[in-house]
């Protein structure tokens, strides 16, 4: 029988005991499965470290969830500059600007505010390598506070970082020659 309509039967609908869930929708449903899109629709846009933003929802009020979310800004300053479609400059600046106001109204340890600071700044320049080494350092000041996904997700980015920045020195040296 039809989910939708419960006297006629449907060509496409299970029986409700084989289904996982009750949907109002006719046919089989999997769980985990995205409906297909078309192919000129944008992609759906995906923060880089979700484990990070489940730990920085997770931390209790106060210092660790301040410092959490200065690493969950950073990330988010940081993945502009990644490759292969880096945001503009004036458009970094603009963000890391508006992120240094943030950290002036939030109360945190002077050695962690210097990290986030460095981190603000270097997405605001544009390179890879420098992003790279302040991300690291963030990830150092906040470790007491990260679990390991949180932390694996930092590091991979750390290295998807300096991988840019490799590849970047390598389109320079070809464009000298």
């Amino acid at each position: 029988m039809c989910m939708v309509r419960e006297d006629s039967p449907c060509q496409g609908c299970v029986p409700i005991a084989v289904r996982p869930f009750r949907t109002a929708r006719c046919g089989p449903q999997f769980l985990g499965v995205t409906p297909p899109t078309s192919p000129f629709a944008p992609h759906r846009a995906t923060f880089p470290c979700p484990a990070l933003l489940a730990q920085a929802g997770r931390a209790g009020l106060g210092g660790p969830r301040e410092a959490l979310l200065g690493a969950v800004m950073a990330v988010r300053l940081v993945h502009g500059i990644r490759l292969p479609w880096p945001l503009d400059p004036a458009v970094r600046a603009a963000r890391a600007e508006a992120a240094r106001q943030w950290l002036v109204a939030v109360t945190m340890p002077a050695k962690t505010r210097t990290a986030l600071q460095r981190a603000f700044a270097t997405s605001a320049s544009g390179d890879p390598a420098t992003a790279a080494d302040a991300l690291e350092v963030v990830t150092e000041v906040t470790l007491s506070h990260l679990d390991k996904a949180a932390r694996a997700e930092l590091v991979r980015l750390v290295t998807a970082l300096r991988a840019d920045a490799a590849q970047l020195a390598g389109d320079r040296d070809r464009a000298v020659e």
